[in-house]
């Protein structure tokens, strides 16, 4: 019988120990929150099972036990998948973003500008909702300064067109080298 104690004892300090090593490695809080709950289960089933064995009821407990931890692990699983999902939007997010980007510096170039730099920002739905961009122009091309503005004005119908935006969702800077 003391054997049986010292047993008993000896796996709730073990656990804890192991428990605590768990909750230090895991890399975000919001994981701890499930750990726990599972822990606490296992806490459970360790400091109830003598008594339980004595009175017969330990199969119906882990049953019990086991049927929890199936729901818990769909919830898991269900958030899991969200976050999946949300990754994955913002990466084709950022995916098309670019490709949008690379397609307004080729409408600059066709104007005879050069993009330095291209922001383009989406919305969740894709649809643009700003657009801001430095280009440079050669100097020496210009025989009058009235040409640039008309440059940039013409890219910025143009953008305004083929995106469907208003004119203060485009920002266009002009630089001459």
């Amino acid at each position: 019988m003391v054997h049986a104690v010292y047993a008993w004892v000896r796996n709730l300090v073990c656990f804890s120990i192991f428990l605590t090593l768990i909750l230090h490695l895991l890399p975000r809080e919001n994981y701890q929150k499930y750990v726990r709950f599972f822990a606490g289960m296992l806490l459970m089933i360790l400091v109830f099972s003598p008594v339980l064995s004595l009175l017969g009821e330990k199969e119906a407990l882990l049953q019990k036990i086991s049927q929890a931890e199936f729901f818990q692990d769909m919830d898991n699983i269900k958030l899991d998948t969200k976050h999946l999902q949300q990754t994955q939007k913002e990466v084709y997010v950022k995916e098309y973003e670019r490709a949008i980007e690379m397609d307004v510096a080729r409408m600059a170039e066709g104007k005879q500008l050069l993009a330095r730099q291209v922001a383009v920002r989406l919305s969740d739905s894709y649809q643009v909702e700003s657009i801001a961009m430095e280009v440079e122009e050669e100097e020496a091309a210009l025989s009058e300064m009235g040409q640039s503005y008309q440059k940039t004005d013409q890219l910025r119908q143009e953008l305004m067109e083929f995106y469907q935006l208003q004119e203060g969702q485009i920002e266009i800077a002009v630089t001459l080298f």
